[in-house]
C-alpha cells in the first residue's frame, strides 16, 4: 500500500496527477489518498495512523508555501495538532515507514530548523523533484524506486538476458561433447520423462504458446507505456498552447487597459484645462465681484477649519453640517466634499465617505488628498482593487504622499501580495521615517512571510515612535509567541490589552497562550473575545 500525503489548498492538481500515475502501475486498490475515504463515525486520528501503519511507502507531496499555509486565526497548520498533514507524517515517520519527500511546483527542501519538533526527521529523506513540464520522466522516477524498494533487488533486464545466453552456452557446448564422443543424445526437457512422444510434442507446443504469450505481453506494456509517453506529450502541448493563448489574452486585456488609462488621463487634462480657462474668464470679471469671491473664500476657509476642528474632536455630526454650509456657499468646493467625505468615513458611512471624495475629485482631478481618502473609504469597504486604483493616482499626483504609499502598501497586504506591500512600506518610511503605523504594517508582511526577526524589529520601532499603539504590541506578542518566548509574549498581549481592552484579537491571543501555557485562566479571555466577535 502506498499513502499519498498533500495539502488540497495547494498541490491538489499535481498530487492526483500523481496518484492516478501510481494506480495505473500499482492499482488503486493500493492507493490510500484522501481523508474522504474516512468512514463516517470513525475517529480520524486513529484511522489515519492505522492507514498509514498499514502501508509500506508515504509520499509526502511538498508544494512551494507547504511550510506557511495558516489557518484562518493566521496560525502555521504545521504546527496545528488537528492538522492533517501533519497527523499523517508524525505517524510514518514514527513507524519508520519509508518516507519520500515529493517536491512539486518549484518547492524546496524544508530546513530542520522550519520544521516542528515532530516533523523534523522528514530533512533526512531524499527527496525526488517532480516538475510539470517533465512530469512523465520524473514520475516514472519515482515508480522505479519504490518498485526497487518492492523488491529490495531488482532484476535487470540486461543481467536476465547475459544468463540466458551464458546457460545456452553452457547447453550447446555439452551436447556438441557428447555428440564427438558418440554417445547417443535423448533430449528430455524438465517435466518430461516417462512421457510419450505425442504428449512430449503437446508439452513443447505448450511451451511455445506460453512463450508467445509472454512476448506478446512484453509488446502489450511497451504499446501501453508508449501510449502513455505520446499521451503525456499531448497533454504538455496542450499546456503550452494554453498557456500561450493565456499569454495573448493577458497582452490584449493591458492593450486595453493601458488605451483606457489613456483616454482618462486625456479627459482628466481636458477637465484640468476646462477649469483653468473658467478660472481665467472668472478672473476677468469686474472688480466688484473680485471683492465678493474673496469675502467668501474668507467666509469659506473660516468654515472649512470649524470643520476640521470638529472632525479632531469627534464631533462628526456637526463636521457634516458645516461642510453642508460651506458646499451651498460655493457647490464647487472640493475641499468641502472632502472635509464631509472624512466625517461619513470617521462615522463608518463608506458609501457617502465615497460618494464626496468622487465630487471631489470630479471638481479638482488634480486633488491627490480626494484620491487617497477616496482609497480608504474603498479599502475599509473591502474592495482592495479599487483602493490600489485610487492610491496609484493619489501617488502619480503626488509622489511624496507617504500616506498613499502607506494605504497602497495595506491593500496589497490583505490582498495577499506581501513583497509589493513591503515595498510600499519601504517608500512610506522613506518619504516619513517618523511613520509608526508603516512600521507596525511592515511588521505584519514580514511576520506574514515567515521573517520573524524583521517583523519583530518592525513592531519595536512603531511602539518606540507610538508607544500607545495597542495593535503593536498584539502584533509583537504574536512574533514572540512563534518564537516560543511565551513570557514576553504575554507581557505585550498584557500591555495591548491594557491600552484597548476591547482588542478582541489580543483577548484571543492571549487567552490560547495561557491554554497552551495550562493556564485556565486563559478560558475566560477566549469567552470574552468570542463575544466581542473574534476567536472563533
Amino acid at each position: 500500500m502506498i499513502f499519498i500525503n498533500y495539502r488540497r489548498d495547494e498541490s491538489m492538481g499535481m498530487a492526483g496527477r500523481l496518484h492516478d500515475r501510481l494506480a495505473q502501475s500499482f492499482g488503486r486498490k493500493n492507493l490510500f489518498m484522501d481523508v474522504d475515504h474516512i468512514p463516517p463515525g470513525v475517529d480520524f486520528v486513529t484511522h489515519l495512523n492505522n492507514q498509514v501503519a498499514a502501508c509500506k511507502f508515504f509520499i509526502a507531496v511538498i508544494g512551494p508555501n507547504w511550510l506557511n499555509v495558516r489557518n484562518e486565526m493566521g496560525e502555521r497548520r504545521l504546527d496545528d495538532p488537528d492538522d492533517f498533514v501533519t497527523i499523517e507524517i508524525e505517524a510514518a515517520l514514527a513507524r519508520d515507514i519509508r518516507v519520500i519527500p515529493v517536491l512539486v511546483d518549484g518547492a524546496r527542501m524544508p530546513k530542520v530548523e522550519e520544521l516542528p519538533k515532530s516533523l523534523k526527521p522528514l530533512v533526512r529523506r531524499q527527496a525526488i523533484e517532480l516538475r510539470h513540464a517533465h512530469f512523465g520522466r520524473d514520475a516514472e522516477a519515482l515508480i522505479e524506486k519504490i518498485r526497487e524498494a518492492f523488491s529490495d533487488k531488482p532484476l535487470r533486464l540486461g543481467r536476465w538476458r547475459a544468463a540466458a545466453a551464458v546457460l545456452g552456452a553452457l547447453i550447446l557446448l555439452g551436447w556438441v561433447g557428447l555428440f564427438t564422443t558418440g554417445i547417443p543424445i535423448s533430449v528430455v526437457q524438465p517435466g518430461m520423462r516417462g512421457q510419450t512422444e505425442k504428449e512430449r510434442l503437446a508439452a513443447t507446443k505448450a511451451e511455445e504458446e506460453r512463450q508467445a504469450k509472454a512476448a506478446a505481453e512484453v509488446e502489450a506494456r511497451a504499446k501501453a507505456e508508449q501510449e502513455e509517453k505520446e499521451r503525456l506529450a499531448a497533454a504538455k502541448a496542450e499546456e503550452e498552447r494554453k498557456a500561450k493563448a493565456a499569454a495573448e489574452a493577458e497582452a490584449r486585456a493591458k492593450a486595453e487597459q493601458a488605451e483606457k488609462e489613456r483616454l482618462a488621463a486625456a479627459k482628466a487634462e481636458e477637465e484640468r484645462k476646462a477649469k483653468a480657462a473658467a478660472e481665467a474668464e472668472a478672473r476677468r470679471k469686474s472688480e466688484s465681484e473680485q471683492q465678493r469671491l474673496a469675502a467668501l473664500r474668507a467666509r469659506h476657509s473660516a468654515l472649512l477649519s470649524q470643520s476640521h476642528t470638529e472632525i479632531s474632536n469627534g464631533d462628526y455630526d456637526r463636521a457634516i453640517a458645516t461642510a453642508s454650509e460651506v458646499m451651498r456657499l460655493d457647490p464647487k468646493s472640493a475641499l468641502a466634499f472632502i472635509s464631509r467625505g472624512v466625517a461619513y468615513e470617521r462615522k463608518g458611512d463608506m458609501d457617502r465617505a465615497i460618494a464626496d471624495y468622487s465630487e471631489a475629485i470630479r471638481l479638482d482631478p488634480n486633488n491627490a488628498l480626494a484620491s487617497s481618502n477616496r482609497g480608504i473609504a474603498y479599502a475599509k469597504k473591502g474592495d482592495n482593487d479599487r483602493a490600489i486604483a485610487d492610491y496609484n493616482e493619489a501617488i502619480r499626483l503626488d509622489p511624496k504622499n507617504a500616506n498613499a504609499f502607506g494605504g497602497r502598501g495595506l491593500a496589497y497586504m490583505r490582498k495577499g501580495d506581501n513583497d509589493r506591500a513591503i515595498t510600499d512600506y519601504n517608500e512610506a518610511i522613506r518619504l516619513n521615517p517618523k511613520d509608526a503605523l508603516a512600521f507596525a504594517n511592515r511588521g505584519i508582511a514580514y511576520a506574514n512571510k515567515g521573517d520573524n526577526d524583521r517583523a519583530l524589529a518592525d513592531n519595536n520601532e512603531a511602539i518606540r515612535l507610538n508607544p500607545n499603539d495597542a495593535n503593536a504590541f498584539g502584533n509583537r506578542g504574536v512574533i514572540y509567541a512563534r518564537k516560543g518566548d511565551n513570557n514576553r509574549a504575554l507581557a505585550d498581549y498584557n500591555e495591548a490589552i491594557r491600552l484597548d481592552p476591547k482588542g478582541a484579537i489580543n483577548l484571543c491571543n492571549r487567552g490560547r497562550l495561557k491554554l497552551h501555557l495550562k493556564d485556565p485562566s486563559g478560558n475566560a479571555d477566549v469567552a470574552k473575545a468570542r463575544q466581542l466577535g473574534a476567536c472563533r
